[in-house]
C-alpha cells in the first residue's frame, strides 16, 4: 500500500513539475509581444555579462528580433511624456555592458545629463550622469544559454522528435547572440547627438529603464525640434526649449 502511495505521489509530482516548466516557458515567450513601462530591477549581482566590445569579431550564432505592439503609445511625444517617470535631455557617452535578465538581452549605457524635463535627479547624477538600460544588445552564446530557459523537445503528430540544437564548448565561447528590437526608430547613440529620453525608474539610484524600446529615444536637431519616429520628421514640443 505504501509503495502504491509513493508511486502515485511521484507521478502527480512529475505532472505538476512538467506543468510549471511549460507555463514558465510560455510566459517567457509571451513577453516578447508586450511593452512594459514598469520599472525593471537591474540586477547588480549578475555575473554573466558581456562588457561592451568583447563580442566584436565573433560569429553570430543566431539573432533575436523582438516585437512589441507599442506603436499607438509611441505615436505622440506627449503620451510618452505622460507615461514616463523621468524625461531628460542628454548625450550618450558609452555602452557599459550587455547582459541577460529574465531571458532578455539588455544593454546598459551611460548618459551625461543636459536638462531634466520631468522627475528629479540627485546632484551626483546631474554631475556625473546616469546609467540607463534598454532592450537589445550582444552577449556571448555561453552567457545567453546560461541565463535562459531552453526550449524543450518538440514532438510532431507523426512522432518525429525535434531536439534543441546542442552547442560545443568552443561554439559557446566563440559565438554571440544578437538581440534587436524590430523597430529601431531613432535610437541614436552618437556621442555628438543630443537626445530626449523617456525613462521609468526604481527607488535605487542609477536604475533607469528606457520605455517603449527604441521609441524611448528622440533625437533633437539644432533648431530644438524633437524627432517623431512615426512621421519620420521633427516637431516642436512645448515642454522643451533648447534655450
Amino acid at each position: 500500500m505504501k509503495k502504491n502511495t509513493w508511486k502515485y505521489g511521484g507521478a502527480i509530482f512529475a505532472i505538476l513539475l512538467t506543468f510549471v516548466f511549460v507555463w514558465n516557458f510560455n510566459n517567457t515567450v509571451s513577453k516578447e509581444t508586450v511593452i512594459s513601462v514598469k520599472a525593471k530591477s537591474l540586477k547588480k549581482d549578475i555575473k554573466n555579462e558581456t562588457k561592451s566590445g568583447t563580442t566584436k569579431g565573433m560569429k553570430t550564432a543566431f539573432t533575436i528580433v523582438s516585437h512589441a505592439d507599442y506603436t499607438k503609445d509611441a505615436a505622440s511625444v506627449y503620451t510618452m511624456y505622460q507615461k514616463a517617470q523621468v524625461v531628460l535631455v542628454g548625450k550618450f557617452e558609452k555602452e557599459n555592458k550587455s547582459f541577460v535578465d529574465n531571458g532578455f538581452i539588455e544593454t546598459e549605457s551611460h548618459m551625461k545629463i543636459t536638462k531634466v524635463l520631468k522627475g528629479t535627479l540627485a546632484d551626483s547624477e546631474m554631475k556625473n550622469g546616469i546609467d540607463i538600460v534598454s532592450y537589445g544588445g550582444e552577449v556571448t552564446l555561453d552567457t545567453y544559454l546560461n541565463n535562459t530557459t531552453q526550449e524543450p523537445e518538440k514532438v510532431e503528430s507523426n512522432g518525429v522528435v525535434h531536439k534543441p540544437k546542442q552547442y560545443s564548448k568552443q561554439e559557446r565561447e566563440s559565438e554571440k547572440v544578437v538581440s534587436i528590437p524590430e523597430q529601431q526608430a531613432n535610437k541614436d547613440k552618437d556621442k555628438n547627438s543630443e537626445v530626449m529620453v523617456f525613462l521609468s525608474r526604481n527607488p535605487a539610484p542609477n536604475n533607469y529603464f528606457v520605455i517603449a524600446d527604441a521609441f524611448g529615444y528622440r533625437k533633437i536637431n539644432n533648431k530644438g525640434e524633437v524627432f517623431n519616429p512615426i512621421t519620420n520628421s521633427y516637431e516642436n514640443v512645448d515642454f522643451y526649449s533648447k534655450n
